[in-house]
């Protein structure tokens, strides 16, 4: 994971870089009429037991997602999360007071795990897998606190080593081997790329100093400080995802979600040649002057 930090100057900030028949059943649907709007995605709701689930069904009126809520209005999730693809579980996890917990699991085609990732409120801790179709291990290692930690490794289909990096409490690399399928040494390149900015961090700074605004409530307030943000880069460029990992002040927090998702697509990372989703930490600090 790539933790990025952001320093731009202005005048008034300085950025740092299964329901029975006595249960409630609420339809909703938006995009037009039920039944008739093509592009509409509908959502039934229904109380079991004590806590409310939440399925969404595509135009087609295939489920493609369950979640669990602990209140009528919808806002607070708690329970078992579930996305589906042509009917198969696609992604299955657990939320805790809003915030992912426990152990992540997405499925290829075939039912198959295809990564593996545990969260604490909402932070990557404790260990992390990726799979080949073959099911052997692709990529594994450990985050603590959403930061890679100790031993990371990346192995062939056939279970040879691609790539092993040894990472400090801090997150940076101490040591590292990189090997093509023959055993022979080669760059990091040649094995994965982390995703970056088109131009360079350079040009993504300049996109923050242009869009960035200090928020009125936050500046009124005198608030000020670091909000510290996680999102994913998806293997078509795109930023997902975004995830507030902590902020001083709500108004802080808006803005820097609201810029993230306002940005042009990045560069996906690779690994053996193909683009995938990674994951990227930024802090964007706020400073009145």
């Amino acid at each position: 994971m790539k933790t990025l930090s952001i320093f731009i100057l202005s005048c008034l900030i300085t950025i740092g870089c299964l329901a029975q028949k006595s249960d409630t059943l609420i339809t909703y649907n938006f995009g037009g009429n039920y039944g008739k709007a093509k592009s509409a995605e509908t959502f039934k709701v229904y109380k079991k037991d004590s806590v409310w689930i939440r399925t969404t069904f595509n135009a087609k009126q295939v489920l493609t997602k369950s979640e669990t809520f602990t209140d009528r209005k919808l806002k607070m999730l708690n329970g078992e999360y579930l996305e589906y693809e042509n009917g198969k579980v696609s992604l299955k996890g657990f939320y805790l007071n809003n915030k992912k917990t426990g152990l992540w699991t997405s499925f290829d085609a075939d039912n198959k795990p295809k990564e593996t990732k545990v969260y604490d409120q909402d932070k990557l801790n404790g260990a992390y897998a990726a799979y080949w179709k073959n099911g052997a291990p692709k990529t594994t290692g450990n985050y603590t606190e959403d930061k890679k930690t100790g031993e990371w490794k990346i192995n062939y289909e056939d279970g040879k080593p691609a790539l092993k990096e040894l990472y400090d409490s801090k997150s940076k690399v101490t040591d590292s081997t990189y090997l093509d399928i023959d055993g022979e040494p080669v760059s990091k390149a040649e094995i994965t790329t982390e995703p970056t900015f088109p131009g360079g961090m350079k040009k993504f700074y300049m996109f923050l100093a242009k869009s960035i605004r200090y928020p009125a409530d936050a500046r009124n307030s005198r608030a000020q400080g670091k909000v510290y943000l996680s999102f994913s880069v998806s293997d078509t460029g795109k930023i997902e995802d975004i995830k507030v990992i902590s902020a001083p002040h709500i108004g802080l927090a808006e803005e820097a979600i609201k810029v993230l998702e306002q940005s042009p697509d990045w560069i996906p990372a690779t690994l053996f040649g193909k683009t995938i989703a990674a994951p990227y930490n930024i802090y964007i600090s706020f400073s009145l002057n």
